[in-house]
């Protein structure tokens, strides 16, 4: 991180929402911060009296003497045990009421940023996904997320042994002022070299980081996605070279981070017997005469050496550790403030239904850093009308089809609903309206019932009649479990033509106003197309549907067909009319007439 001064408002960010609870986190640390240095500063009375040496009086002691009066014992030194007991239950309890609240407030900030993550994804714009890689997008809204919780048990066990450590602190200044000194200095000087440590560890994890969230889980990824096309072109070479790589970069950094990560707690146990030695020594040269009486000093020094300095070390440990965490939580912060992939807004008016059509008017949009895909470009897509869109690949037809979906906001020109522009609508009603079915599918890990629905809260009845519609319900019925048939991931035990008219039963049972093919047949073989194809016309009948072919024998009935070309509009019109004007329909209609020719040779 370049600016360390951002580093507390990463975490007000996240604690912002829970302070009262933070705030009495903080007050059960005091009480049990001051509670332990009382049990510390015991240790003097009592080897005083076991020693039998006479003590000297300090804040600490007075104040504990005013407890001791009250339990009804005249040995003293079981007088003083028993309060010693007594304070380490009320630590006990103090640090176990701690520890409890602290854990349930921990939870509820990793839920909330972890919702707040998902929220923030759903809500970004469609460019986010297109801009961001899938494993990039699965590390920060899963793993980065969880990493808050260290992060911030870190910050609650560093409050509790900084107060600690005060008070200890101030219990020995009472007691020696110069021998305190001698462990500060070995405090201070431990602190400033993890310190240093820290700088280096945060460097190596961001590092580690980079490659792991980046490249590594990116690899996995895309492996177990395209791996039907792996096994087939039989490339596990190239991506097992790929993973090694990542993994090899990885642990380059690991490594050097797990040395600098243990240099510390030797450093620690080094300056406790140097720090122990010199205060004997510093103790016995302040008292000549009689060092038997600076037992009980020097046993109570001892006794707080063996507390405070593990503190420290605790300290340089949760320094390396939150420096080795932030980056995650640096990676959170900087997506749900991110206001990047927000510039789609939606609008305030309600969608009623469609009157009239939908119309691109001089339209022009070109993708992020990209040259002008559509320029200029006119559609009328009129009500309960068939209208088609064909192209060469690349022409911008899908793009079409996005701006229709607002998933875009075209860069000049408008798309209207009803003569309305389609920004001043709540988007979402309009899409309440809309059926989609794309070329690549989306079929997940669930029933057939789950993948029709698809979330919605619909009857047995309306989702079979989709099914129907869809000529879906008849191999539906002789799968081994009927509509509540699990489908595998991606829907791995289901055909392409399966597939495809699970999802037109999915846009139907929507009662769709509007129905968008885009390329829905353009991957399946002939048998399959013919029967999806038959659904299609079905449907058609009952909604206005804008159609994006790639077999051109699939839209011969459409009412109007715009031929689309190098972002604009060629030509328009019926099948006949373009065939008889022998323009650019005409040839591409000749070219895939031949492929199917030869294809049936």
């Amino acid at each position: 991180m370049k600016d360390r001064k951002i580093i507390p408002k990463i975490i007000w960010f996240f604690i912002s929402k829970y302070k009262l609870r933070f705030i009495f986190l903080i007050g059960l640390a005091i009480i049990t911060g001051i509670l332990e240095s009382l049990n510390v500063a015991l240790m003097y009375p009592i080897l005083s009296y076991g020693l039998g040496v006479t003590t000297t009086s300090n804040a600490f002691i007075n104040f504990i003497d005013n407890f001791a009066r009250f339990i009804p014992i005249n040995d003293v030194l079981v007088k003083y045990c028993i309060l010693f007991m007594v304070l380490a239950f009320s630590v006990f309890v103090t640090k176990l009421s701690y520890h409890f609240f602290s854990v349930n407030l921990t939870a509820k900030i990793v839920i909330d940023a972890k919702q707040s993550v998902f929220k923030k994804c759903i809500n970004s714009d469609y460019q986010f996904f297109i801009d961001n890689k899938q494993g990039e997008i699965l590390y920060k809204t899963s793993t980065a997320p969880t990493q808050i919780s260290t992060l911030l048990n870190i910050i609650s066990n560093s409050i509790v042994e900084l107060i600690l450590s005060v008070s200890v602190v101030v219990l020995l200044v009472s007691m020696s002022l110069k021998g305190t000194i001698i462990l500060l200095v070995g405090g201070i000087g431990y602190y400033y070299l993890t310190k240093h440590l820290s700088l280096k560890i945060h460097y190596l994890s961001g590092k580690r980081q980079l490659k792991s969230g980046q490249t590594e889980t990116v690899v996995v990824n895309e492996f177990t996605s395209g791996i039907k096309q792996i096994k087939v072109f039989e490339t596990f070479d190239y991506w097992k070279d790929l993973y090694d790589e990542a993994l090899h970069t990885y642990w380059k950094y690991a490594r050097k981070s797990a040395f600098w990560s243990k240099v510390p707690e030797m450093l620690l146990i080094l300056l406790m017997y140097v720090s122990i030695g010199s205060v004997v020594v510093f103790i016995k040269i302040q008292y000549p005469g009689n060092f038997a009486s600076t037992l009980p000093l020097i046993g109570t020094f001892a006794f707080a050496v063996f507390m405070i300095l593990p503190k420290l070390a605790n300290f340089g440990r949760y320094r390396m550790s939150f420096m080795n965490i932030l980056p995650n939580a640096e990676t959170v912060y900087s997506l749900l403030k991110d206001e990047t992939y927000s510039k789609v807004k939606n609008g305030t008016k309600e969608f009623v239904g469609l009157k009239s059509g939908i119309k691109l008017k001089n339209v022009t949009f070109a993708h992020k850093e990209r040259d002008i895909l559509l320029e200029d470009l006119l559609i009328d897509i009129k009500r309960d009308k068939i209208t088609a869109l064909v192209g060469g690949s690349g022409s911008g037809k899908s793009t079409i089809v996005d701006l229709l979906l607002r998933l875009y906001d075209v860069d000049k020109g408008s798309v209207t609903i009803n003569d309305i522009n389609i920004r001043e609508y709540d988007i979402f009603l309009f899409l309440k309206k809309v059926g989609f079915v794309s070329q690549d599918t989306f079929i997940y890990n669930s029933s057939i019932r789950d993948n029709i629905t698809f979330g919605g809260n619909y009857t047995e009845q309306e989702m079979i009649e989709a099914a129907r519609l869809a000529n879906a319900d008849e191999f539906i019925r002789n799968t081994p479990e009927g509509y509540d048939t699990v489908v595998g991931d991606r829907g791995m035990r289901l055909s392409g033509g399966e597939k495809q008219r699970i999802a037109i039963a999915r846009a139907m049972i929507r009662k769709p106003e509007f129905l968008i093919l885009d390329e829905a047949t353009s991957s399946l073989d002939n048998i399959s197309e013919n029967v999806v194809q038959q659904a299609i016309n079905k449907v058609s009948k009952s909604c206005t549907t804008f159609i994006i072919a790639h077999r051109l024998s699939t839209i011969q009935n459409a009412d109007v067909i715009h031929v689309l070309d190098k972002g604009k509009i060629v030509e328009s019109g019926t099948h006949r009319e373009l065939l008889r004007k022998k323009g650019k329909y005409y040839e591409l209609y000749n070219i895939q007439r031949h492929k199917d020719e030869e294809k049936e040779e």
